[in-house]
């Protein structure tokens, strides 16, 4: 027999001085120990995946914690399996067996979490990229539509607006003034009068229009006063048009200071709310943003495979499977233990039993025996210490008598000697009463 396979059946919960005298119960102990290290493996597996995803910590740090998590899923898989005596009724193995079980589920679900999200880590990588897609969607337009920040496309319109008019000196564009554009539209409409009458009257002189007849007849003169009629309006449009320019120069010059002086009291206001809306937008578009960062964690991706469960049912039943395997492999060392409980006695259980026995009937003989020797030897002492006790009870008899006796005479001879001190006067005062009584008795008649 090896050394290694010494300390699985050991680790399989099997008593060294037991698996001895019953050899052919060797091999199923050292299955359980098998058992026992693969759930360990496994566990420290999960945790250092779990560590990987949820912590992102360094890959030495995530296998030196799985090891040591693995050992401490040993240590309690061992325990509950060790835990589990036979009892001599099956319903007090299946009550034993009850929170075992339940320990070992939670134990289960906690490994199995882990690698299950390792198993679908690219469905799940894919579908965390949508949700974050989603979640930046949803958060921007929440800030869009963020009354806070409501005014800020128009306050950035209103600075830009104001700066412009501080950079032009606060001239304002000469096309704002409505006397202008006025006479801009007139020239425009009489320039096009004048355009389509001198269109008309050269197409008359080349007989390419109206009556087809080329030369300079009565009608192209008729269409030749036309287009000069249009020609003089034109010409007055344009004067109304460099009039009303310089009018509107003229006004906007005038007010050009005033205009400066306000948008440069406004923009200083504009700018400082501008500023601070601006910096608290930020500060949430950056508080999102770290968030974001971190939300490939554990919970983000199984949030994310729930997601896929739901959308896909095949990989739903898939990642239940694979979960329930992995805490199946977590639950078998207690569940083995139980059902080995609920069957028949085996011989290692037999002598395992005969073996108690044997050392509970020895310790009682050894106890016994040491008690009665404890009673010999503590016999003449209990002798000699119940001999004194007699004599001191005697003694104080004898004490008690002669106190007694003393008490009695002591108190007989201070009663004589008060008798003798108050005779004479109590024999006194008794005459005296004696004589008072007589001389206030009344006198009987005589008998005749």
């Amino acid at each position: 027999m090896s050394r290694l396979g010494d300390t699985l059946v050991t680790l399989g919960g099997a008593r060294p001085d037991v698996i001895g005298r019953a050899p052919g119960q060797r091999q199923r102990y050292l299955s359980m120990g098998l058992v026992l290290i693969a759930t360990a493996v496994v566990s420290a597996a999960a945790a250092s995946f779990a560590l990987l995803m949820a912590l992102t910590a360094p890959p030495w740090v995530a296998v030196g914690v799985g090891i040591a998590w693995g050992l401490v899923i040993l240590a309690i898989d061992r325990m509950l399996v060790v835990g589990m005596p036979r009892q001599p009724r099956p319903s007090a193995n299946v009550w034993l067996a009850l929170p075992r079980v339940a320990l070992a589920l939670v134990i289960g679900v906690v490994v199995a979490t882990p690698l299950t999200l390792q198993v679908f880590e690219r469905e799940i990588a894919a579908e965390t990229e949508v949700m974050a897609l989603e979640a930046k969607q949803a958060f921007e337009e929440e800030l869009a539509n963020d009354p806070r920040y409501a005014e800020i496309d128009a306050l950035a319109a209103s600075v830009a607006a104001q700066r412009a008019l501080i950079s032009d000196g606060g001239r304002d564009a000469l096309a704002a003034d409505p006397d202008y554009a006025a006479a801009q539209a007139a020239t425009a409409a009489a320039q096009a009068a004048y355009d389509e009458a001198n269109r008309v009257w050269l197409a008359e002189l080349d007989g390419t229009e109206g009556t087809g007849i080329i030369g300079d007849g009565p009608i192209t003169q008729s269409k030749k006063l036309d287009r000069d009629g249009k020609l003089a309006a034109l010409d007055a449009a344009k004067a109304a048009e460099a009039d009303a320019k310089a009018q509107a120069e003229a006004r906007i010059s005038a007010g050009a200071a005033e205009a400066v002086a306000q948008a440069e009291q406004t923009l200083a206001a504009d700018e400082q709310r501008l500023d601070r809306l601006t910096a608290a937008r930020d500060v949430e578009q950056a508080r999102y943003e770290a968030a974001a960062e971190q939300g490939d964690g554990m919970l983000a991706r199984l949030d994310a495979l729930w997601r896929i469960g739901e959308r896909n049912g095949l990989l739903g039943f898939a990642h239940l499977m694979i979960a329930l395997l992995f805490v199946c492999i977590e639950l078998m060392p207690v569940l083995t233990k139980t059902l080995q409980n609920l069957m028949a006695p085996t011989a290692y259980d037999e002598v395992a039993q005969l073996t108690d026995d044997a050392i509970v009937a020895s310790e009682r003989e050894r106890a016994d025996e040491r008690l009665r020797a404890a009673r010999d030897e503590a016999a003449p002492r209990l002798d000699v210490a119940e001999y004194r006790a007699g004599l001191r009870r005697e003694s104080g008899r004898r004490v008690a008598e002669a106190f007694v006796a003393r008490a009695e005479e002591a108190e007989l001879a201070a009663i004589d000697e008060w008798g003798e001190q108050r005779a004479p006067f109590i024999a006194t005062r008794a005459v005296r009463e004696w004589e008072r009584d007589l001389d206030g008795a009344p006198v009987e008649p005589s008998s005749a």
